[in-house]
């Protein structure tokens, strides 16, 4: 299996997995300012979506969308949830992907002053219903983290990095998820620490 990333995107979350995994990957380094993988290929002749995540394995030539990859590799780590709890992943992960994650895009780009204060105030007022939907609970899912915890911490990063305000209960969250062994490993790996 092979991940393409870019450190501190969100193919942070993927990264996570396989490093809780603890089997054998490859990951290749990708510049998407550039869309260049580190050594010199045109990303576009590899994923022309031109983003991360991407996996390539031996059922797949490429898989892209958080989604998907996430899903394929909670499978294929034997960490996807069972039951009802699978459902809950996928909702979970619908959500950062819509409401959460969606919600940046102003942020990462050369968008206006104001529309990026609106942003962070929707991203804020989101990151709120987050913590009502979490309910007091430590993770998203069931009793221990799984691949939406992984997406969701990503995010927060992101949050922290812009300056989004966020409920108390998620910074701590957050900072839990950074004494994550796995957690440490895929940020250090990718030069986050």
């Amino acid at each position: 299996m092979k991940l393409y990333y870019s450190p501190g995107a969100c193919s942070l979350a993927s990264h996570i997995a396989l490093e809780e995994w603890g089997g054998d990957y490859d990951t290749v380094k990708v510049d998407l300012s550039k869309h260049q993988t580190e050594d010199g290929t045109d990303f576009y002749s590899i994923s022309p979506r031109g983003y991360v995540p991407a996996i390539s394995s031996d059922e797949f030539d490429l898989l892209t969308e958080n989604p998907a990859v996430l899903t394929y590799v909670a499978e294929k780590t034997d960490a996807l949830p069972t039951g009802k709890d699978r459902f809950k992943l996928l909702e979970w992960i619908g959500f950062i992907g819509t409401e959460i994650h969606g919600g940046y895009h102003p942020l990462f780009g050369q968008d206006t002053d104001d529309r990026q204060a609106k942003a962070k105030d929707q991203l804020a007022e989101t990151y709120r219903l987050t913590e009502k939907l979490m309910d007091g609970k430590d993770w998203l899912v069931g009793d221990g983290p799984t691949v939406a915890d992984n997406y969701l911490f990503v995010t927060l990063l992101w949050a922290d990095k812009f300056d989004v305000d966020l409920p108390q209960s998620l910074v701590d969250y957050r900072e839990r998820n950074k004494q994550r062994d796995a957690v440490g490993k895929a940020m250090s790996a990718e030069g986050l620490l």
